[in-house]
């Protein structure tokens, strides 16, 4: 029997999520969180064949859980389902580790899909992923802004379009509120915006 984890901090995606496995996958056992912390807590103590993980939970960051989890367990298969906008997260949450990424508004057969591809051991990219992609492969001269950023860079960028201050990303992340507001103008300059309504814009928050 196949186990799997829902992470979601909203109930009906959770509930359906679980309608759509238990149609589709059968038999299988589903877990389901709705926070970070306890969707760490979860798979230190269990061994899923499939987690679908929300990234825009409470109480996670979702760089720093993927690399507990990779470290804990090299070939956990994890899915990204997000609100968060596909050309500019997926590329980065794949080199992650993730097998897959895709976007709540995406119709229930491509999660379907997803789902199948991941548990055949392989990834998946959305259409709008693939295209952005090839866009990049056929104009050389098409840079993403978005791989310049460090990893603490996009950590502090995915914070600031959550609407957080500085101050509070610091008390976060444990850093001097100078070392993040330095992150801070780094991250408008790569990404070519003045601030964080701009940079909202961008990520489609």
């Amino acid at each position: 029997m196949r186990k799997m984890l829902i992470a979601d901090d909203h109930q009906i995606v959770r509930t359906g999520l679980s309608f759509l496995i238990r149609t589709e996958f059968m038999p299988v056992e589903i877990d389901e969180c709705r926070d970070g912390r306890s969707a760490w807590e979860k798979m230190q103590a269990n061994v899923y064949d499939l987690v679908i993980l929300d990234i825009g939970m409470p109480n996670m960051d979702p760089i720093a859980l993927l690399k507990k989890v990779f470290d804990h367990r090299p070939d956990q298969k994890i899915l990204i389902l997000t609100m968060s906008k596909e050309e500019v997260y997926a590329k980065k949450y794949l080199r992650l580790g993730a097998r897959g990424f895709v976007n709540k508004e995406a119709p229930s057969s491509e999660i379907r899909e997803a789902i199948i591809s991941i548990l055949g051991n392989k990834r998946y990219m959305s259409p709008r992923v693939k295209d952005t992609l090839m866009l990049e492969l056929l104009d050389m001269e098409v840079q993403d802004r978005f791989d310049d950023l460090s990893a603490r860079e996009f950590e502090i960028m995915n914070h600031l379009a959550e609407g957080k201050v500085v101050s509070e990303i610091a008390r976060m992340l444990s850093l001097h509120i100078s070392t993040v507001s330095t992150h801070k103008a780094a991250i408008l300059k790569k990404l070519g915006v003045s601030n964080v309504i701009e940079l909202n814009r961008l990520v489609g928050k």
